[in-house]
């Protein structure tokens, strides 16, 4: 069965988020997001408050107007593509993909969001800068994290593990990560 990208990303934008869903009848309801039901709309809160602020637990809402994340964990900028650099560590090896060039041209960005650091340079996401940059782009839009020196050094490992050890499968770093491995 193949995933529809649209739930998949809504999914990922409100699931375990504080959100405000405010249903067809105008009511306000605030809590954890749980679970969407694409295919009837319905969404299921709990923690809830209510716009009376009365604590309802757990909510289901069949027809949610709206579904606004009120607390965000991704901050999106629209950053010009001169403005950023590569990690130092990377290699450059790479050649991005037709398809995302083509993507990049057509809808002005190339389907999701590179990660830079606040000064521009890139943690995650050199092909997809560098197809925009093919594509003649000026500007594109990236996740912005505030990290340190190491735990940016930390997120390029972990998104380039192939490139630092080309053996490594996805399955021989999933082993490497599981909780019941960690020592």
């Amino acid at each position: 069965m193949t995933e529809n990208p649209f739930n998949q990303t809504l999914d990922w934008t409100v699931q375990g988020k504080y959100a405000r869903v405010i249903d067809e009848e105008g009511r306000i309801f605030e809590g954890w997001v749980e679970r969407v039901h694409h295919g009837r709309g319905s969404v299921v809160l709990h923690d809830v408050t209510t716009g009376d602020d009365e604590q309802l637990g757990s909510v289901f809402i069949r027809l949610p107007g709206t579904i606004e994340v009120l607390k965000p964990r991704k901050r999106i900028e629209w950053r010009a593509l001169d403005e950023l650099s590569p990690h130092p560590d990377h290699n450059g090896a790479f050649t991005p993909a037709d398809a995302t060039i083509r993507r990049c041209y057509r809808n002005q960005y190339a389907g999701s969001f590179p990660v830079v650091r606040e000064n521009g340079m890139i943690i995650n996401g050199h092909k997809r800068v560098a197809a925009a940059r093919i594509a003649g782009l000026a500007h594109h839009p990236v996740e912005v994290v505030n990290v340190t020196d190491d735990q940016a050094h930390e997120l390029f490992t972990i998104a380039h593990r192939k490139q630092a050890d080309p053996e490594t499968t996805d399955d021989d770093q999933d082993e490497k990560l599981s909780p019941s491995t960690a020592g």
